[in-house]
């Protein structure tokens, strides 16, 4: 008579056996994937890389249009077909240049991609110096420039400015913000209306309650 605890056993093991074979096969096929793309990276950054030749026509396209890169320009010099992420990272790349080299320099992991390039330099420089040190027993000097309370109130010119500002570095169209904002005018303005006309509705009604009763 056949052990069914022992069958079960042989099983189990068996599978986990196949299972443990799949992760090694698995494991290997990632480690040569992330050695591609750090070789790629390598290659893409270099002088003649294509993320240098893409970055240096983007810096060359926005200052050609004064900052905003029109949808049409990009038509033009066919780099439309680019992801817009990469395109922006090129740039960004080519204007750090200095500072993102030496940054991989320093990595003892190296990079696979610009976006965890950019992720890490913006987290290193948020971590505060040694400068900073909240532990110092040397005691805060007191201001002698008097607080207020309120806030300095921007011009109509100086939100304009901030808002293209804004839309240039998130790659945002002006156009539709300046869509949006009409659309929220024309909503209000509808609003409004019927505001309007209810009122007058009710007047009317009430009008004529009134006048009934006088009769």
């Amino acid at each position: 008579m056949t052990n069914t605890n022992t069958a079960n056993t042989d099983t189990n093991t068996a599978v986990l056996a196949t299972l443990e074979l799949q992760g090694a096969d698995i494991a290997r096929q990632w480690k040569a994937i992330t050695k591609g793309d750090k070789a790629r990276f390598t290659q893409h950054t270099q002088a003649d890389g294509f993320d240098m030749q893409l970055g240096k026509l983007m810096v060359a396209l926005s200052v050609e249009c004064e900052g905003r890169i029109k949808s049409t320009r990009l038509a033009d010099c066919g780099i439309n077909i680019v992801d817009k992420r990469r395109r922006s990272e090129a740039k960004w790349f080519v204007e750090n240049e200095v500072e993102a080299r030496e940054f991989i320099a320093k990595s003892k992991k190296g990079f696979t991609s610009l976006s965890a390039l950019q992720k890490a330099i913006a987290i290193a420089n948020k971590k505060p110096s040694s400068k900073d040190d909240t532990t110092s027993t040397d005691k805060p000097k007191a201001d002698a420039t008097p607080k207020t309370s309120e806030a300095k109130l921007l011009t109509k010119d100086e939100v304009f400015k901030q808002i293209l500002d804004m839309c240039n570095q998130n790659d945002v169209e002006t156009y539709d913000i300046a869509q949006m904002l009409v659309d929220m005018h024309t909503d209000a303005e509808q609003a409004v209306k019927e505001a309007k006309r209810h009122s007058q509705q009710r007047v009317t009604s009430s009008n004529g309650v009134t006048l009934a009763k006088a009769i």
